[in-house]
């Protein structure tokens, strides 16, 4: 149902520590480590008559990490990353002779960073950056190598920023050529009036998601922006700020226009300390090219409407013990019946200079979506004859998303050394399919009605608690006690159309994992490690 991968935030202490480096380019996406097993294989597909899955894990446990960076005198950054994860099996059962054989999901793995960025002319820098997954057997391998530039002149009045970098995957029958990305752009970042315009591209080929990620690629487009600022507190305000920002969309094979988006903006804070701002996004009618799940070159494309936007944002005082975060939205479609609206509440307490509490609600509502469903194909027409007037048709769905999060975050200082850290977070997200389904036009990207029905409703939960304990024991160096209790179910366990209740009571009859760790974080002080020696 979801085109795009989601991404989730690390909480993993050692991947978020010291990882400025890392990050550059956006080539390294921590949680592919000591995830999932890989996408590529499929276990179902190497079943044979009278056998079963009894065991899959779906975690790859994660043998070793180690992570060196630094920077000289001279102003060379140098980070070295390498991790190593070991091979993930699932046991399959011959139910007739009842022999079981292991099939491997997620080879013997080995991840490394190597980056050298060097700082001149005070805030320039250029920086070199090269990701490497090497998998054993014949799964696939991924090398990609970014060259990154960020140059401003002496006075920091206007910089160039922009980079290269290229993917060469070896063993992918989707991904057989090396793909290269392209990106700059020319700024004026100083004054009251700033502004910028680049151009950026990705080819086809072009994929670093082994080890970063990218949404999508074949994509080219023109954006930029013009923003007019106080520097000085003036009136009521300490500062505000007003802007105008542009996108103009292509793929970049054909070179077919997709869409463009405009947003004006605005953001402020006055004397009082109360921020607040909002905006409004203009979308033009497009083609989106990646739903049909064709191929972004295949031609085929879904006709999107027009969209119009209004958001609106607050946030009170910080000082004060009490304080409040919250924002809403709405979204219009033209000639289409598909709206959307949500918000977000969040809360803050601090009863002393020790403890403070934060809790925030989130609440998303899409209705009348509409998006790929399936693409009925030979198999699909063997087992359901109904089937054979839509065979080689994509199959497309009209469907509500519903969408809450509730997360409580709380901390408790014993001293300036020590403190106990307690977040909670559900997210429930339940998607119930109308009854209509519709047919995509190939040549024109509308959805014809058709007699396809089936069940296609999604019901997601997710669980975290984590309890964190740090001491710093001595300068520099730290000891971490962490506990995580979650719940992160494989499958729909229930309808869509349950109510609340009931989703928490079936959720928590799910499996719960119980994660525990240790660990000391040491400073060693050379110079006094060499009066030592």
């Amino acid at each position: 149902m979801v085109r795009f991968e989601q991404q989730f935030s690390e909480q993993r202490q050692f991947f978020t520590e010291g990882t400025e480096l890392f990050t550059k380019g956006r080539l390294f996406y921590s949680r592919r480590i000591g995830s999932r097993p890989i996408d590529q294989f499929d276990v179902n597909s190497q079943l044979e008559a009278n056998e079963e899955i009894t065991d899959e894990p779906n975690k790859v446990d994660m043998l070793n990490a180690i992570k060196i960076s630094g920077r000289t005198k001279n102003g060379l950054g140098i980070g070295f990353f390498n991790a190593i994860t070991d091979k993930t099996e699932a046991t399959i059962l011959n139910k007739t002779t009842n022999e079981t054989r292991k099939v491997v999901t997620n080879p013997f793995s080995n991840y490394n960073i190597l980056v050298l960025d060097q700082q001149f002319n005070q805030n320039s820098a250029i920086t070199l950056i090269n990701t490497n997954v090497t998998r054993d057997g014949r799964f696939r391998d991924a090398n990609v190598t970014g060259l990154l530039w960020h140059v401003e002149d002496k006075k920091s009045r206007y910089n160039i920023d922009g980079s290269f970098k290229m993917s060469a995957i070896s063993d992918d029958a989707n991904n057989p050529n090396n793909g290269y990305t392209f990106d700059t752009s020319i700024a004026k970042q100083s004054g009251n009036w700033v502004g910028e315009i680049g151009y950026q591209f990705e080819n086809k080929d072009y994929n670093p998601n082994d080890m970063g990620i990218l949404f999508s690629n074949n994509e080219q487009g023109i954006y930029g922006f013009v923003r007019y600022r106080i520097l000085q507190p003036k009136g009521m305000f300490n500062n505000y700020n007003v802007g105008l920002y542009y996108n103009v969309n292509f793929l970049h094979s054909p070179g077919t226009y997709t869409g463009s988006s405009v947003r004006l903006s605005f953001g402020s804070q006055t004397r009082e300390r109360f921020g607040f701002g909002g905006n409004i996004n203009y979308d033009t009618e497009g083609k989106d090219f990646f739903e049909p799940r064709e191929g972004s070159t295949s031609g085929i494309y879904f006709k999107t409407p027009m969209r119009l936007n209004i958001n609106h944002w607050g946030s009170s005082d910080y000082r004060k013990k009490f304080a409040v975060d919250y924002n809403w939205y709405y979204t219009f479609f033209k000639d289409n019946p598909k709206e959307s609206y949500g918000f977000r509440f969040a809360p803050r307490y601090r009863f002393s200079n020790q403890f403070s509490l934060i809790y925030g609600i989130r609440y998303n509502k899409t209705n009348r979506e509409q998006g790929y469903v399936t693409k009925i194909n030979s198999s699909d027409v063997s087992s359901t004859p109904s089937l054979a007037p839509l065979l080689d048709q994509i199959i497309f769905g009209e469907r509500d998303w519903t969408t809450y999060d509730n997360s409580l975050t709380g901390k408790y200082s014993f001293s300036t050394k020590s403190a106990l850290s307690l977040t909670f977070r559900h997210n429930w997200s339940k998607v119930p399919y109308h009854d209509q389904y519709y047919s995509l036009n190939k040549s024109d990207g509308t959805l014809i009605a058709n007699n396809y029905n089936s069940n296609n409703d999604k019901n997601f939960n997710s669980w975290n608690l984590d309890l964190n304990y740090v001491w710093q024991f001595a300068p520099g160096s730290q000891l971490i006690a962490f506990y995580r209790n979650s719940i992160n179910p494989d499958n729909d366990f229930a309808p869509a159309d349950i109510d609340f209740s009931d989703n928490i009571n079936r959720l928590f009859k799910e499996d719960m994992q119980h994660t525990f760790s240790l660990r000391l974080v040491y400073f060693i002080d050379y110079n006094n490690l060499k009066n030592i020696l």
